[in-house]
């Protein structure tokens, strides 16, 4: 009969209003620091993925450096680096520039060609 009384009122402390309050409380607060510790292991995430595509390229710039500096350590990537910053030539040998014609010759013939009232209409255009 003791037992019975005993867990009567257990049951009725456990299931009154004060109790139920209090849990709830509880369940509130847990709530909120799951939230928070979700919202910080999304920025997290993003974080790490940013951190990931730097390191990606980065690992690809130093293995074009790395080739980079392979071919500048022998003798004819060396002659072709100088070559391509520096306008020279071995001795024996001649440099020769290239200029493209057409752009040069059009721009004279459109500016001489052009006749009296040509020019004249022009000026109105």
């Amino acid at each position: 009969m003791i037992d019975f009384q005993q867990k009567k009122k257990l049951n009725k402390f456990l299931y009154s209003k004060f109790t139920l309050v209090i849990l709830f409380i509880i369940i509130i607060f847990l709530a909120k620091a799951t939230y928070n510790i979700y919202q910080k292991y999304k920025l997290n995430a993003e974080n790490y993925a940013t951190i990931k595509k730097q390191y990606d390229s980065l690992n690809a710039r130093k293995d074009m450096l790395n080739s980079e500096i392979g071919r500048l350590k022998t003798d004819n990537g060396v002659e072709e680096e100088i070559r391509s910053k520096f306008n020279v030539a071995k001795p024996g040998e001649t440099v020769v520039v290239v200029i493209n014609g057409s752009s040069s010759t059009s721009s004279q013939n459109s500016s001489g060609n052009k006749g009296f009232w040509a020019s004249f209409w022009s000026i109105f255009k």
